[in-house]
């Protein structure tokens, strides 16, 4: 099958958690046999516009500074660089409704090219605060062939929101299309020894929760604090940090992460966002690294409160300092969760996801 990905940012101009999702679905795709292209944003200025990277051909386009123009430039220009790509692809996979979305719709509208649109984050399904926000999902959705998201929770959560803004028929429209397909994972060997760090992983912006998790480090100064990643908020959480035992590590490759998965006690993720299902809760998992985070969009899916993870609402502060005190000291606990954890992630290997995406891949194509 020849499958084309549609995605804002790709590694390693960008790197993030579903840049590199994008990725390894690439590479696993093609290791299946399937031929991936992947049409992407320059994001760095000596790159060229077309390149080969294992097999995967990587169409990348200029970035226009303007918002309102950027919107229409990307759509444009990926829809022609679709449109006149041989042989065309079968099938579109869209990461994001905008403005990956929007064009896989645009392309499918002028060549009937099925595009599937993947979610990968609630903030794309909240439509009930903006008019125009309503209209342009309603009709992404709609005229999408299927809809991709990453965990039943999510599924329903989208559908409960729609209820309130949009009629039944298009709820049912909706429920024919939504398919859940899970992130996936290149299982690795877990950490024979457990490191003694509380981690955090991913971008350093606001709604991320950072600020609790110093807030709750306050109280537990003898503790180690690893923030990994970097972002606007960095300068005022190094103040936040002031007095405290936290490095600031900064961006590193992905494949840097491990090495920081090893040295910790437990990774900690307290986002107010909705964030889908980050993919460094999986692979920390897989290493037997226990993890605290927030009970929003796909994670209560994949963390079972006190049995494979720890859950607690966003901005409870109280809550996430008894989870880090009670992972710190109880050891027997902190095993328990660990093996529980190893023995749960199994169905996140790639092994098992590739099946579950190639049938989405072949439904869509078979819709055309």
């Amino acid at each position: 099958m020849n499958i084309g990905l549609i995605i804002a940012g790709y590694p390693p101009d960008r790197i993030g958690g579903a840049e590199l999702q994008a990725r390894q679905l690439a590479e696993q795709l093609v290791a299946s046999g399937h031929s991936v292209s992947v049409f992407t944003r320059r994001l760095v200025a000596d790159r060229e516009m077309t390149e080969m990277a294992d097999s995967i051909q990587i169409r990348r386009r200029r970035v226009i500074p303007i918002p309102g123009l950027r919107l229409i430039w990307d759509t444009c220009v990926t829809a022609i660089q679709v449109l006149r790509q041989r042989p065309r692809p079968d099938v579109l996979l869209c990461y994001l409704t905008v403005n990956s979305g929007l064009t896989g719709i645009v392309v499918n509208f002028i060549s009937g090219i099925p595009a599937i649109i993947s979610i990968r984050g609630n903030e794309e399904y909240r439509v009930a605060s903006s008019r125009l926000k309503r209209l342009v999902t309603k009709i992404a959705y709609r005229r999408a062939s299927l809809i991709a998201v990453q965990t039943s929770r999510i599924r329903r959560e989208l559908l409960e929101l729609f209820a309130q803004s949009f009629d039944e028929a298009y709820l049912a429209m909706l429920r024919l299309k939504l398919h859940v397909v899970p992130n996936g994972i290149n299982l690795p060997e877990p950490a024979a020894v457990q490191g003694g760090n509380v981690l955090y992983v991913g971008r350093l912006i606001e709604n991320k929760g950072v600020d609790d998790l110093l807030a709750a480090m306050a109280d537990l100064k003898h503790l180690q604090t690893v923030i990994v990643g970097d972002g606007p908020d960095r300068g005022r959480l190094e103040e936040l940090a002031h007095g405290l035992k936290v490095s600031f590590e900064g961006l590193v490759g992905f494949e840097d992460v491990p090495r920081y998965l090893k040295e910790a006690r437990m990774l900690v993720l307290p986002s107010r966002l909705g964030d889908g299902l980050p993919n460094v809760i999986i692979e920390a998992m897989a290493y037997g690294v226990p993890v605290i985070a927030t009970r929003s969009a796909g994670i209560p899916d994949i963390i079972c409160h006190g049995k494979t993870g720890f859950l607690f609402d966003p901005g409870d502060r109280d809550t996430l300092l008894k989870l880090i005190q009670a992972l710190t000291r109880d050891d027997e606990l902190h095993a328990s969760i660990r093996e529980n954890a190893l023995a749960y992630v199994s169905q996140y290997a790639w092994s098992a996801v590739i099946p579950k995406v190639e049938s989405m891949l072949e439904t869509a194509r078979l819709s055309h």
